[in-house]
């Protein structure tokens, strides 16, 4: 007993002199940008939206950055930034726009060792007095200081920050923070679509196109080269295996260079010209996307059955100035939810479209949309849009009944859309 009881102690005594030679520990650590945001409401009754919520990223401002600290003996500490060398391989990600935008590695870098083999020193923190466990915030403007890198470049790029005693230059802790993007402005829904109608000299509507407002917020100072607007099949897959040369090239040439390796995936895209300016808020920008054009020159027809959820907006900032990391300045932005816009009305005939002519879908004239399909196939699921292509509801099919269209006004006609086991097959239908 009196033998396990010394080992007990010995071991303790070792691993409480072990822990107190770290001095402090980072145990979480975060960047994140002051915000600007706005509810837009001047679109309220023309679509399917209560308000548009628009928001930038004010560069005027620093960046912060949120650390908790534990602090085991009081050391004065000289906090450093830091972002991965050019020949780092960052898992794969480094020289793709996934190596400025998603930090997190497989294999975290921990010891001096990594950080003088794949990091790059941009700034050091003035040095301060670390006593007690607490919550330390540290601002930085998202510059890299000349004394490191030669001269003063932006940053574009993931971020670690290392803690190091200011006294004996030894590495108490570092961590991997987050991608610093100094301009960055999201819109939700982002585009507002609408229907125009063309009409002959006696007034007869002869052709119907999809356009739309795309919403924007960005202060007038920003030193933008270009702004486009990208319509996509997707919630932004496609940006990550960008290469930063092609990015370097602008927006046309990310368009390209991600249809040839996801084809079908940006549908259409323009140059974001001649924005009307809000009279109340300068900040704010309304650029009329008139006439939208698919890839290939065509009318801009939402396809509805391959993406029943709609289009998602993307939005892509070219600038000219170059970042430390050697990727022009910007942003680019897929993340917009998105939005089922409307198809124009010559385009709702679908009988070119039906995958399966023997399933009969028709309202019963009690409420309910009867689905008949013929021996050996089985309805599942449906999903129901307006005359105008704005989804309404998705539901599972029970006995052959959508039992919810008790909803839908009689007299009205919808578009019904109906999986079966082996096909997705679409009808107008008239509620009776």
């Amino acid at each position: 007993m009196k033998r396990l009881l010394l080992f007990l102690m010995i071991a303790c005594l070792t691993t409480t002199a072990g822990f107190a030679q770290k001095a402090m520990q980072i145990s979480n650590a975060f960047l994140y940008g002051v915000w600007i945001d706005y509810n837009y409401g001047a679109w309220i009754g023309t679509n399917n939206y209560m308000n548009n919520s628009l928001w930038f990223q004010d560069v005027k401002n620093p960046f912060l950055f949120d650390m908790d600290i534990q602090v085991v003996t009081p050391v004065n500490v000289k906090y450093v930034l830091y972002t991965f060398k050019k020949t780092f391989s960052q898992d794969g990600k480094r020289g793709y726009v996934q190596g400025i935008d998603e930090c997190g590695l497989v294999n975290p870098i921990t010891t001096q060792a990594q950080i003088d083999a794949n990091l790059d020193k941009i700034y050091e923190f003035p040095v301060v007095t670390e006593n007690t466990s607490m919550f330390r915030q540290l601002s930085w403007d998202g510059y890299t200081d000349p004394q490191f890198t030669g001269q003063k470049y932006p940053v574009r790029d993931c971020i670690y920050i290392a803690a190091y005693n200011a006294d004996t230059g030894e590495l108490i802790d570092t961590q991997g923070v987050a991608a610093a993007i100094n301009y960055q402005t999201i819109s939700n829904p982002g585009i507002v679509y609408r229907i125009d109608e063309q009409k002959d000299s006696d007034g007869k509507v002869v052709k119907e196109t999809l356009s739309g407002k795309v919403l924007m917020a960005f202060p007038d100072d920003w030193p933008i080269k270009k702004i486009t607007a990208l319509l996509t099949c997707s919630i932004g897959c496609g940006f990550g295996a960008t290469p930063i040369s092609v990015v370097n090239q602008g927006g046309d040439a990310i368009v390209a260079n991600i249809n040839s390796r996801i084809p079908g995936e940006v549908a259409a895209h323009i140059t974001l010209t001649n924005p009307t300016v809000d009279p109340d808020n300068p900040d704010i920008k309304i650029y009329d996307w008139k006439d939208i054009k698919t890839e290939d020159g065509k009318d801009f027809i939402p396809d509805l059955i391959k993406n029943p959820d709609g289009y998602t907006l993307a939005i892509i900032i070219d600038m000219d100035e170059m970042t430390f990391t050697g990727v022009k300045n910007g942003f680019i932005c897929g993340t917009m939810p998105p939005v089922v816009p409307p198809v124009p009305k010559i385009y709702t005939g679908i009988n070119s479209i039906n995958a399966d002519k023997d399933v009969k879908i028709y309202s019963d004239g009690s409420g309910n949309i009867i689905v008949n399909c013929p021996d050996g196939v089985y309805a599942m699921k449906y999903r129901i849009f307006d005359i105008s292509g704005k989804a309404l509801e998705t539901g599972n099919i029970a006995g052959g009944k959508i039992e919810t269209a008790t909803r839908l006004n009689k007299g009205n006609i919808y578009i019904i859309q109906v999986d079966t086991d082996n096909s997705t097959v679409t009808r107008k239908v008239i509620i009776k």
